[in-house]
């Protein structure tokens, strides 16, 4: 592509891809329903958002490994290699379906469930989430979603299990290191130390809030851009 980015091309490529999914988002509806019949038939006192808010949660964090598991496929990917846009609306299109429209589904479908519980168990909507405590159920959310998508942006097959299988191998090779640092260069006394000395957030805050910069750059906007980089060397 000549363009790297054309909006009408981009608007073009996510309304095929909606289509496409279309199967998948009535899946998330079918889930709901079957959620909220089964839920209403053993505990007959309500619909229990809460739990399908976990639930739907799960389902946005693995939407990548549904929605474009087979975009590599030797056959059923052909479409997908030849789709007449550049990698970067192919990577906007893949994060707009995944980062947007998948949320709004299935926020959507918590948001029936909780009118549904009101109407006829009278009881309130509850959809107040402290700040704290939203960035960190987004956060995690989110970051375990880009995970899913730079697995679905690395592996040609069994994307799920091999990105299971690299988390694995990077934590393990992670506690190695930290063993080894630990060890080598005597952190465990300077653990000790800071905790003797009460490190509290409000005493050195400047360091609390430059990890949370940190932790907020990599999840998720440092994890959408690997699974930029690998989509291009898929494209390769």
């Amino acid at each position: 592509m000549n363009e790297t980015l054309n909006i009408q091309r981009l608007f073009r490529v996510i309304s095929a891809e909606t289509f496409a999914f279309r199967r998948y988002y009535l899946f998330y509806v079918i889930f709901a329903a079957a959620y909220a019949a089964s839920d209403i038939l053993i505990n007959r006192t309500g619909f229990h958002p809460g739990v399908f808010a976990g639930l739907g949660a799960f389902l946005i964090a693995i939407s990548p490994f549904m929605l474009y598991n087979d975009v590599f496929h030797k056959i059923k990917g052909v479409n997908y290699t030849m789709l007449p846009a550049s990698n970067l609306e192919k990577w906007m299109a893949f994060w707009f379906q995944n980062v947007i429209i998948v949320p709004l589904i299935i926020g959507l479908l918590w948001l029936i469930l909780s009118g549904m519980e009101f109407a006829l168990f009278g009881r309130p909507i509850d959809i107040y989430i402290g700040e704290e405590g939203l960035s960190t159920y987004l956060i995690g959310i989110l970051g375990m979603q880009g995970v899913a998508m730079i697995g679905t942006m690395s592996f040609r097959q069994l994307k799920w299990l091999k990105t299971l299988g690299a988390i694995f191998v990077l934590q393990v090779i992670s506690l190695i290191i930290s063993r080894l640092l630990l060890y080598q260069f005597d952190l465990k006394s300077f653990i000790i130390e800071m905790q003797a000395v009460n490190l509290a957030p409000d005493t050195h805050g400047w360091l609390f809030d430059y990890i949370k910069i940190v932790a907020y750059a990599i999840f998720p906007f440092g994890l959408w851009l690997v699974s930029f980089f690998k989509l291009q060397e898929q494209e390769l």
